[in-house]
């Protein structure tokens, strides 16, 4: 998003995505979203998943 100079709110309003969940995505807070948030998020910074996302194995 940073590199991508575009702001918060102007991701909500390309996305529709609401702005609540925009913020906990940037905060780090909210871990469980849809590919359809995925796929609107990289339609709109012009990336791929992998670069909005994180794999970490869970030891169980």
């Amino acid at each position: 998003m940073w590199e991508k100079d575009i702001s918060a709110v102007e991701i909500q309003r390309e996305t529709g995505i609401h702005a609540t969940t925009i913020s906990k995505i940037i905060n780090g807070k909210h871990s469980n979203f849809g590919l359809d948030t995925v796929d609107k998020l990289c339609d709109v910074l012009d990336c791929r998943v992998q670069d909005l996302l994180v794999y970490e194995r869970v030891n169980k």
